[in-house]
């Protein structure tokens, strides 16, 4: 992968997606890296009465959707050793056992402030192999040459 500079990036730019596809099995690896273990994503029987989303099966983490969307930034943003700075992120709908998760970047902004304090904002979104929109981020990456 290219390394990316504040000079080569402007605002229209794809990001590379990223994509998963996720099961019972991913919402479980996910509690035990996040340590959350709460019956929603981890108990399909007790879903199944409960239906706390009005659907019988167990959804995903939020963390997980947006460490995802994340993903579309980071592998674009690595070989270059840019950070984000900032990230605002709203969850639109729970992932479903099943479900292919496609995220996509575009950057939005360029900021131009100074040498290790240049930004691009970038809008990421999160869908389902459907095309329904499970979040959006606007995530603020800092290059620092």
């Amino acid at each position: 992968m290219e390394k990316v500079t504040f000079e080569s990036v402007n605002p229209g730019d794809v990001l590379p997606p990223f994509t998963r596809s996720v099961g019972q099995e991913t919402f479980w690896k996910y509690a035990v890296a996040s340590f959350d273990y709460n019956p929603l994503h981890n108990e399909p029987d007790w879903v199944k009465t409960a239906a706390p989303f009005k659907i019988p099966f167990t959804v995903g983490h939020g963390m997980m959707t947006l460490s995802f969307m994340t993903s579309v930034v980071t592998t674009w943003a690595l070989p270059s050793m840019l950070h984000i700075r900032k990230m605002v992120s709203k969850f639109t709908r729970p992932v479903e056992q099943g479900w292919e998760v496609r995220c996509s970047g575009v950057v939005s902004e360029k900021h131009y402030i100074s040498e290790g304090k240049n930004f691009v904002t970038v809008e990421v979104k999160a869908e389902n192999q459907d095309g329904a929109l499970l979040g959006i981020s606007e995530m603020e990456v800092v290059f620092p040459d």
